[in-house]
């Protein structure tokens, strides 16, 4: 799905959106995981957004959320902040991953 002629939306807290709608996104605020799910699937109904960008620090389980919001059809990316925690990376299990094996 080309992006032209679609909007990018931000589901956050009201403290890190205000830099996403200075630069002309359209912004949604979450608090929680529930509230941030909600969120996605309003704004996969809207016509014109082509792309939901979620920060991290609002979901609690990455995968819980995924499993979730498996039948939204636009592109969802969960954006790391620096509130987000950080998770060691297993390149053994990554590679295994890749190569179907794990």
């Amino acid at each position: 799905m080309a992006l032209e002629g679609y909007r990018i939306a931000v589901v956050g807290d009201k403290y890190n959106i205000p830099l996403f709608r200075s630069s002309g996104l359209t912004v949604v605020e979450a608090y929680t995981q529930t509230d941030a799910i909600r969120r996605v699937l309003e704004l996969n109904n809207r016509a014109d957004v082509g792309l939901i960008i979620v920060l991290k620090h609002i979901i609690g389980d990455e995968d819980e959320f995924r499993r979730m919001i498996k039948d939204v059809e636009k592109p969802v990316l969960v954006l790391p902040t620096k509130w987000a925690r950080a998770e060691p990376i297993n390149v053994d299990k990554l590679l295994a991953k890749a190569l179907g094996l794990g």
